[in-house]
C-alpha cells in the first residue's frame, strides 16, 4: 500500500469555512474541491461513479461534516460506498457522538475534530496509514473474513457466499449458534433501519411503510438500536442529491 501524501478536502456550501485547512502539512498536501462538482452525471448512480473515479487520484478524501450538512453527507457516503476505493476521513464540527458514529458506519474510516485538525492531522494520518496497511494484510491472508455485507448485498447471487463466509467465521471462533445468530440479527436490524431511514430522508412513517412494518413496531426497533431519525432528514442540507 502506497503512503498517503495527496489528500482532497471535499467542500459543499455548508462547509466553505473549512477551506482554510487546505495546504501543506509536512509530507501531506491537502487540495480543496467542490463536493457537488464531483457528483455530476446523467443519473445519480453515474454521479456517484464519477465521484469515486475522481477520488482515485488521491490517497485520502476528507469530508467536512457539521449539523448543517450531516444528513446530506451521510447520504452521499452511503450510496457511494459500493464504488469508493479511496479512504475517507471525516472532519467534524459540533456533532453529537451518535452522529459521528453514523458517519463512520456509512464509510468514513476515522474522524478528527475541526479544532484539532492543524495540530493532529499529520499524526492521525500516520496512524490511519498503519491501520489501513494492517487491514490490507488481513484481507490478503484471510479474504473470507473480510467480505463486505453492504457490497455483497447488491449482488443476490453472492449473498449465499457471504452468508457461508460469515457463518464459517463464527463457527471457527467457536461462538455458540444462538449467540452468533443473535449477533447477526442485531447487526442486520440496525443496518436495515438506518438504510431505510436514509432512503426515506428520516421520515419514520414512510420508512415504516417501506419496510412493511407498523409504525410503532418500527419506532421500537429504532429505540432498541438507539437510532435518531433527525440526523437522516435532509431538508436543511444544501443542494440535495435525490437518489431513487
Amino acid at each position: 500500500m502506497k503512503p498517503i501524501t495527496q489528500c482532497v478536502l471535499l467542500l459543499d456550501q455548508a462547509s466553505a469555512w473549512a477551506q482554510t485547512y487546505a495546504g501543506a502539512y509536512k509530507q501531506l498536501r491537502v487540495q480543496s474541491l467542490s463536493f457537488e462538482s464531483l457528483l455530476q452525471g446523467d443519473t445519480p448512480e453515474q454521479g456517484l461513479r464519477h465521484l469515486a473515479t475522481n477520488l482515485l487520484y488521491y490517497d485520502l478524501a476528507i469530508v467536512v461534516v457539521s449539523p448543517s450538512n450531516v444528513a446530506w453527507v451521510r447520504s452521499q457516503l452511503y450510496y457511494a460506498r459500493p464504488y469508493l476505493r479511496t479512504p475517507v476521513l471525516a472532519l467534524v464540527k459540533d456533532l453529537q457522538p451518535i452522529a459521528i458514529q453514523d458517519v463512520l458506519d456509512v464509510g468514513a474510516v476515522d474522524f478528527i475534530m475541526d479544532y484539532r485538525f492543524i495540530s493532529e492531522f499529520s499524526i492521525r494520518v500516520k496512524i490511519l496509514q498503519q491501520r489501513l496497511h494492517k487491514r490490507v494484510n488481513r484481507t490478503e491472508s484471510a479474504p473470507e473474513e473480510t467480505l463486505s455485507l453492504h457490497a455483497e448485498a447488491h449482488e443476490p447471487s453472492s449473498l449465499e457466499a457471504y452468508t457461508a463466509a460469515l457463518a464459517t467465521r463464527y463457527a471457527v471462533h467457536c461462538q455458540p449458534f444462538q449467540q452468533a445468530k443473535n449477533t447477526v440479527i442485531q447487526r442486520f436490524e440496525k443496518a436495515y433501519i438506518r438504510a431505510i431511514l436514509v432512503r426515506n430522508q428520516g421520515n419514520i412513517t414512510r420508512a415504516a411503510r417501506s419496510a412493511q412494518k407498523h409504525r410503532r413496531s418500527f419506532w421500537e426497533l429504532m429505540r432498541k438500536h438507539n437510532i435518531d431519525a433527525e440526523i437522516y432528514r435532509v431538508s436543511a442540507c444544501p443542494e440535495q442529491l435525490s437518489i431513487r
